[in-house]
């Protein structure tokens, strides 16, 4: 996999990583993980895979010809609702997620094929301002975010009967995993096992880097569940239901 290494010319450079975080920012809005675009791929029978789309939002992949082809075809697919039928690494979960996508656009509103990409990746074509970097959690969206966290946790240690404190426990080791520091921990632990302050917006936007990093608390809670990372919710979709999100998800595990 063909990995670049620094660009000298400082406006492709800036071109890429603005690509990258658009795809990135599209795919989050669409409550798609980069699993699920690496399961279609297979399905698919088409060359686009997780480490790939990986580097791509990072702005650190070089790709070849068939990587921009791949990303059309898939794009296109999802506009036209033809996606692959249910199959072994392609669950109907997968199915529906991309079912209910909406294909990533160019910046006047057109459905993005392989030449656009490329021409975002090199800078001759500008990003749509959907996909633009957001600018970050309102307090709204954080306090969405601390119900969300505080139900989701407190409902598996009901599920499994577990004491808090052996809870807690492993759950941190979750956190530490995905990069919270000890600081945010301490916060996280405050928030969801003692009912202290809620999350305040400028706290969350520290951590994520206004929504361009991926929550490691969302990520720890998936994996503390038991549930499939592909079939989490995105950050956006717990912004905006918060506890109203948690209470339909503990309803669908059951």
């Amino acid at each position: 996999m063909p990995i670049r290494k620094p660009d000298s010319n400082v406006e492709l450079a800036e071109s890429r990583e603005a690509t990258g975080k658009g795809f990135r920012r599209w795919r989050e809005i669409n409550g798609l993980s980069q699993q699920v675009i690496h399961n279609f791929s297979q399905a698919k029978k088409i060359p686009l895979h997780n480490s790939q789309i990986a580097h791509f939002e990072n702005g650190v992949l070089d790709p070849k010809a068939a990587f921009y082809v791949s990303l059309g075809v898939f794009n296109q697919c999802i506009s036209d609702k033809k996606l692959p039928p249910t199959q072994e690494n392609f669950s109907k979960t997968d199915r529906d997620r991309l079912k209910d996508a909406e294909p990533y656009l160019d910046s006047e509103g057109n459905i993005a094929d392989a030449v656009c990409f490329f021409a975002q990746f090199i800078g001759a074509e500008p990003i749509s301002e959907l996909y633009k970097t957001p600018k970050g959690f309102t307090e709204k969206e954080a306090d969405n975010c601390t119900e969300f966290m505080t139900a989701v946790f407190n409902a598996e240690v009901k599920k499994r009967k577990l004491d808090k404190g052996e809870a807690w426990k492993e759950f941190e080791q979750h956190l530490a995993r995905h990069g919270l520091n000890k600081h945010y921990q301490w916060r996280t632990k405050e928030v969801i096992v003692y009912g202290g302050d809620k999350w305040t917006a400028e706290e969350i936007n520290d951590f994520t880097k206004n929504k361009t990093d991926d929550c490691p608390i969302r990520t720890a809670l998936c994996e503390f569940t038991g549930l499939p990372l592909a079939s989490c919710p995105s950050q956006q979709e717990i912004c905006d239901k918060g506890l109203k999100l948690a209470k339909s998800l503990n309803t669908t595990k059951k």
